[in-house]
């Protein structure tokens, strides 16, 4: 059967393409003392997702943060269980210490980062803001095709979620210097799959610029 043209999708083909402020949204991933506190370029992370946040306001692109809570222990899955196990570094579920609790100071944001009145907070305790959060309503709604991620860490949410996203059928888009993780090889080692991938891995200078010099895309 012949395939109409006019049937196909117009997909981008560049940065500029990918993230036109009237298809784009921004997700900072777990920008929190507990999880983005630990990173080997937390300075760096910070300074670029500032940028980035003050790019987006300026042209009107949605900013969307992401809050990791977890649950009490018993309403916590196995799996995830024996990860707390792990990272705690104990071998009976009873021994293990509360943590990412509301109120405790590990869930809240970096000095310096905190959510404007307008962006969309999405409190989740999985590692993909697409599980359990209404994330893909919210950007449906606000009919966003591409998602550009920033945050920490690079190798575990940014990575899991520029994939997830793709499936569900969004652009990633990920802003390489405003992402941050625990180990420099992990950082690279993502950054390098998602390059090899389907997603462009830019510098928030680069995004910058093309929303500030394109302001009518």
């Amino acid at each position: 059967m012949k395939i109409h043209k006019s049937s196909l999708p117009d997909l981008p083909r560049n940065l500029e393409d990918f993230i036109a402020k009237r298809r784009t949204a921004v997700v900072l991933w777990d920008l929190q003392n507990g999880l983005a506190g630990k990173a080997y370029n937390v300075d760096e992370v910070r300074q670029n997702a500032l940028r980035l946040i003050e790019a987006a306001d300026n042209v009107g692109v949605p900013v969307i943060w992401s809050r990791h809570i977890l649950p009490l222990i018993e309403y916590t899955t196995g799996p995830f269980l024996l990860f707390l196990m792990k990272k705690q570094k104990v071998d009976d579920i009873a021994l293990l210490k509360p943590t990412m609790q509301p109120g405790m100071p590990d869930t809240d944001f970096l000095e310096g980062l905190k959510p404007a009145p307008h962006h969309i907070v999405l409190e989740k305790s999985q590692p993909s803001l697409f599980v359990d959060t209404p994330l893909d309503l919210r950007l449906k709604t606000l009919k966003v095709e591409t998602v550009i991620f920033a945050g920490v860490a690079t190798d575990i949410g940014i990575e899991f979620n520029a994939r997830h996203a793709a499936s569900y059928g969004y652009y990633p888009v990920v802003a390489a210097d405003a992402c941050g993780a625990y180990s420099t090889e992990s950082h690279e080692r993502s950054l390098s799959f998602l390059q090899s991938w389907i997603t462009p891995v830019v510098t928030t200078s680069e995004i910058c610029d093309v929303w500030a010099s394109h302001s009518k895309i």
